[in-house]
């Protein structure tokens, strides 16, 4: 028998070493947590930066009054009451009874005021005031080169409240002294004379009178006072 041989073995391989792994830092770790950190440590710093100079130091910024410059008034201290202008009255500086004031191509003149009572007209035709009645006597007259017509509706009072209110027609029409000034056609030159009824409440101060040429006219104004 022939002699078996030796198995030939092959040599174990060799393991290389491996490089040691090195450990990151918990900051490398926790990154989310590390931004956080810093943006909170930012926020209180710009807080203590900005509220430094109003707490826990106690001073108080205390502005010195330049040259000529009156101080500041102390804390407390009543400021002096502040007088408020003068209310002009209501008829100041306007045209008084008795000037003729011209409206568009009528000329107006008022000749007085008076207390009409509480019914105004005759025995079959009258009229009873809300308030009471009061009677502007006036002259129209057409300063125009036209036929003009008048109506009654073309004036308007003021109390001195600041109060407006239209003619009475009807009153106007009962009253016998103002038949003529609730409506006419005025010739140019021409003129009518009479009175206008105003139901006014009790407290109804007049104080001026807004005549017009037209409904729609802004008007200008007599003083009755």
């Amino acid at each position: 028998m022939s002699t078996p041989q030796n198995p030939i073995y092959a040599p174990e391989p060799q393991h290389q070493a491996l490089p040691p792994v090195k450990k990151r830092s918990w900051f490398a770790r926790h990154k989310v947590l590390t931004v956080l950190g810093i943006v909170g440590a930012i926020i209180v710093v710009a807080s203590v930066a900005a509220g430094g100079g109003s707490k826990g130091d106690g001073v108080v910024a205390v502005k010195t009054p330049a040259a000529g410059e009156p101080a500041a008034q102390e804390s407390g201290a009543e400021e002096p009451a502040k007088e408020e202008p003068a209310k002009e009255a209501p008829g100041k500086d306007l045209p008084a009874i008795g000037t003729p004031v011209t409206a568009g191509s009528m000329e107006f003149t008022v000749t007085g005021v008076e207390e009409a009572g509480a019914s105004v007209g005759g025995q079959y035709l009258s009229a009873t005031a809300q308030g009471r009645f009061v009677r502007v006597a006036l002259s129209v007259k057409n300063v125009g080169n036209n036929p003009e017509t008048f109506l009654v509706n073309y004036l308007k009072v003021e109390d001195s409240q600041g109060r407006s209110f239209n003619a009475d027609s009807s009153a106007t029409i009962y009253d016998t002294a103002s038949a003529d000034t609730w409506i006419s056609e005025i010739n140019p030159g021409n003129a009518v004379t009479g009175s206008v009824i105003f139901d006014l409440p009790a407290d109804a101060e007049l104080a001026t009178l807004t005549v017009s040429n037209s409904v729609w006219g802004s008007g200008k104004k007599i003083a009755l006072n």
